[in-house]
């Protein structure tokens, strides 16, 4: 009996511990490692959810922040797909965050990672109206930014390739003969260009020689007629000083001319003056011996006796 009641002691013992390994394996599961987790919702329209699975890893900056709990066609957004995550309440997912897919080239399996924008934006924290949980928006991954870059590239390379082909049309080409036909004879021609340039430029170079000494003569003549122009200079200075001397002198001249003109003047007044003083007296004592001689007997014998006035008498 004793065996026996070991083996059930040893059974009810190891159940025990299985239920208790069990339960502690579900509550990390269900609590996320003991950490504190906010649900989002993802919609993803442009980019494909190749190789995504149920407790994919969702990441930021390259770390783990959280898991994906499911994903399935949305009802709200029309040709979008609607991805649940968990995410720990710790991670700064911003109004600016972005929702990327990438996917491992080898594996094939496809991740989601958060990509923030501006680091300054506020914390997504409040849940958008109509949806239970808080929406994070789609962003452009790598590859898609590739693609796109690739389409451009190849649009680009077509237009390239047309433009390629309008240029070698047959015009274009019978052109482009043309224009080699004509850079073949000019290439000829430049030798014989080159040697006409080659003597253009001894020419150049003597007709420089010749103007240098040409200069120089001119400089030395223009120096000795220089000197000349000083020396004249200093004699026409020279003359215009006498000659501001003679006019000087004439001036003074002049001026004393001019003083003994005056001098002349009043003296002549003067002396006409007296003279007219003098015609006037001679012509009274002409009037006055016209006037008797006009009676020569009164002149001779005095006047008579009737003409004579009261207290006169004949002498």
């Amino acid at each position: 009996m004793e065996p026996q009641a070991r083996y059930t002691v040893v059974g009810a013992s190891v159940l025990l511990l299985a239920c208790v390994i069990v339960a502690s394996l579900a509550w990390l599961l269900t609590s996320g490692t003991g950490k504190d987790l906010r649900r989002y919702t993802l919609y993803f329209k442009h980019q494909s959810l190749e190789g995504l699975e149920v407790n994919g890893e969702v990441r930021m900056k390259g770390i783990r922040v959280g898991s994906v709990t499911g994903f399935d066609f949305s009802a709200r957004h029309p040709d979008s797909v609607e991805v649940q995550v968990d995410v720990n309440a710790v991670a700064p997912v911003r109004t600016s965050t972005r929702a990327v897919v990438d996917r491992n080239l080898i594996t094939g399996l496809a991740t989601i990672r958060l990509v923030t924008l501006e680091d300054n934006s506020p914390l997504l924290r409040d849940t958008v109206a109509g949806d239970a949980v808080a929406a994070i928006p789609e962003g452009e991954s790598q590859m898609q930014q590739f693609s796109q870059t690739m389409s451009q590239l190849a649009q680009h390379a077509d237009e390239t390739m047309q433009r390629i082909s309008t240029t070698l049309s047959s015009s274009n080409q019978a052109a482009l003969a043309e224009t080699l036909d004509n850079l073949r004879v000019a290439s000829r021609g430049a030798s014989a260009l080159r040697a006409r340039t080659d003597a253009t430029l001894v020419s150049i170079s003597e007709a420089a020689t010749s103007l240098k000494i040409a200069t120089a003569t001119a400089a030395s003549d223009f120096h000795h007629l220089a000197e000349r122009y000083d020396a004249l200079a200093a004699k026409a200075g020279a003359g215009v000083d006498e000659a501001a001397n003679a006019a000087r002198r004439v001036s003074d001249d002049v001026s004393r001319l001019s003083e003994r003109s005056e001098q002349l003047m009043v003296d002549a007044d003067v002396q006409l003056r007296l003279t007219g003083q003098q015609v006037r007296a001679a012509a009274d004592a002409v009037g006055m011996t016209t006037r008797k001689l006009a009676d020569p007997g009164a002149a001779l014998f005095g006047p008579a006796t009737a003409s004579l006035g009261p207290g006169e008498s004949k002498q």
